[in-house]
């Protein structure tokens, strides 16, 4: 993994370097963005459910996200790319649950986006 200072972290595998297409760090119980690259906006609609919105529209909507959420108090919850809607090239959804799948909000909240 490198990156050029642009903010655009490169992945590299197999000989094959992919681009993050965004990455976002935000409070899930405020739905505040703290850092990103291309993401406009969090829209949180119910506990622990958040539509990511891009500010550049991606070429496709067959990204990977990958992710991770938890609290300062160290209690461990689950990041889980949402069933709820088909991932666009606008947006995409994600839910964090806690340990009986019930949506939750979390103080940390990161997502990176890797594609074409």
């Amino acid at each position: 993994m490198t990156s050029d200072g642009s903010g655009i972290v490169k992945l590299q595998s197999n000989s094959v370097t992919t681009n993050a297409l965004a990455w976002v760090n935000w409070n899930g119980s405020t739905a505040v963005i703290r850092a990103s690259y291309n993401v406009s906006s969090i829209t949180r609609s119910s506990a622990g459910v958040y539509a990511v919105n891009f500010s550049t529209a991606t070429t496709d909507a067959n990204y990977a996200v990958c992710g991770s959420a938890g609290n300062a108090n160290a209690t461990t919850y689950l990041f889980v790319a949402s069933q709820q809607s088909a991932p666009t090239t606008s947006s995409f959804s994600i839910v964090t649950t806690n340990s009986v799948y019930a949506g939750t909000d979390v103080a940390y909240i990161s997502v990176a986006v890797f594609g074409n």
